[in-house]
């Protein structure tokens, strides 16, 4: 007999369904945006501090670390899945079956990635064609990027098992230690104010890692001291090692999502290639706009997280007459809010690009450019990232996958190549709502039309052994 269901996956399958989605956002989106403003912090601080070509490093760092990040964020979102499912039908066992599993995996695996990547770094530098302004920059940042992964990794990892649980709030509290910590560390660092060594573009990473360390450990501390469904307690430590079928089903289903990680952001390292063969200042533009892109974007990844975390719990008690709603409802708020945004860069001119531009100029002039161009594309991405995070909470991981491959590598690269000779780099520029409008198209089609429905619970192929049976009665 199951057990009763935990209090969040009550919450999340029964009463309204916008406000929950609503409520359950906000503090996603918070956390996004911490995480943005960041990145933004660390980036304003570098091209003031160090001058355009630290800017350069820092965006080409950041597309590398998201392409090795998605192996993290496949097995967290599978993770998210499964113990979303299990919850809705009330198997709290199989919750630390899978939490255990996924951090096992990932915690080996960016042990391994930051060691390949701070080895890596210079030749990484030099296959995409950094210009020579920027490059000693940007091996420097990538090093101490790597260097920070295991940590990163690990606490992205927590905080995804947590919202599968359906607690927004904890992550949200700990990440605010995390980026607080970030944003005062990093400057210092970067400066050598108040005492403390003066370390240029090393210092962002170095921030990074330290306050990232600091907020993974108190969020742990707090799970323990809670005794929050994730912990791992006594027996349950034996899941740290974790069973080979589950973790190869959670591998198999978190598979997808790394790949597509890897095929979004490596299509953005070839785009980056074409962008710096147009010179230093071209680079440095890209560089300004792309930092307003993810203050656009943030909402919709917010609402995605709270959809596939809602529609998990409602697919995991059966009730398919809501995730129909919740696809609905939770795409409708998500395209309103991307035009929101959109039209508000668009009000403000140039005035954001300031921040990151500083002396104005050639790279003002194209930076304005390429967001006049390229912004309005994220629109169209708000409504595939709602679509495939219900399509997710069922596990079909791997039609996204496919139809982001398709989008990036049929559509966006080969628009920007065989247009640049019309349109000089303007076509590196049209190719991204190009290619997010085609998402989009592909993104409906399948999730009217594809079989994504009828699959099974995540963990209906891998039960627990008969020995787990007797240790979990």
């Amino acid at each position: 007999m199951s057990a009763p269901r935990h209090t969040a996956a009550v919450g999340f399958t029964e009463g309204p369904i916008t406000p929950t989605l609503l409520r359950f956002s906000l503090p996603l989106l918070a956390t996004n945006f911490l995480h943005s403003l960041s990145g933004t912090w660390g980036a304003v601080w570098a091209s003031h501090a160090l001058g355009a070509n630290a800017l350069t490093a820092v965006v080409t760092a950041s597309v590398i670390f998201y392409m090795m990040m998605g192996a993290a964020m496949g097995i967290g979102t599978a993770a998210g899945v499964a113990i979303g499912q299990s919850l809705g039908a009330g198997d709290l066992r199989a919750v630390k079956r899978v939490v255990g599993s996924a951090l096992a995996f990932v915690m080996g695996f960016s042990l391994l990635v930051a060691g390949a990547g701070w080895a890596l770094s210079p030749a990484i530098v030099g296959w995409i064609g950094t210009p020579e302004p920027a490059r000693e920059f940007t091996i420097t940042h990538l090093r101490f990027t790597c260097l920070a992964m295991p940590s990163i990794f690990t606490y992205l990892v927590m905080m995804m098992v947590m919202r599968g649980a359906g607690d927004s709030k904890t992550p949200f509290k700990f990440t605010l230690v995390w980026i607080v910590l970030s944003m005062l560390l990093g400057p210092l660092m970067i400066t050598g104010a108040m005492g403390l060594p003066r370390l240029g573009i090393a210092g962002l990473g170095l921030g990074s890692l330290i306050a990232n360390a600091i907020a993974l450990g108190a969020l742990v501390a707090y799970v323990y001291a809670q005794r929050l469904p994730i912990a791992l307690h006594g027996d349950d430590l034996r899941h740290l090692r974790p069973d080979p079928a589950l973790l190869s089903l959670i591998a198999r289903r978190g598979l997808p999502l790394a790949m597509e990680t890897i095929v979004v952001q490596g299509a953005y390292f070839v785009l980056i290639g074409m962008v710096n063969s147009y010179g230093a200042a071209t680079a440095a533009a890209y560089s300004g706009a792309a930092q307003l892109w993810v203050f656009v974007q943030m909402p919709s990844n917010a609402l995605a997280a709270s959809m596939s975390a809602m529609a998990a719990m409602n697919i995991g008690a059966g009730h398919w007459h809501r995730v129909e709603l919740i696809a609905r409802r939770g795409c409708t708020m998500s395209f309103l809010i991307a035009c929101t945004a959109t039209g508000l860069v668009y009000a403000l001119g140039d005035l954001p690009l300031r921040l990151f531009i500083p002396e104005g100029g050639e790279v003002m002039a194209k930076a304005w450019q390429i967001n006049l161009i390229a912004l309005w594309g994220w629109i169209a991405l708000s409504a595939s990232m709602g679509l495939f995070a219900v399509v997710r909470a069922n596990g079909a991981m791997l039609a996204p996958m496919l139809i982001f491959a398709v989008s990036m590598w049929a559509f966006r690269v080969p628009f920007a190549r065989v247009l640049q000779p019309v349109l000089g780099e303007a076509a590196i520029w049209w190719s991204f709502p190009f290619g997010s409008v085609c998402a989009a198209l592909m993104a409906l089609a399948y999730y009217r039309w594809g079989g994504w429905r009828r699959r099974p619970l995540m963990l209906a192929g891998a039960q627990p052994t008969p020995e787990e049976s007797q240790l979990g009665e």
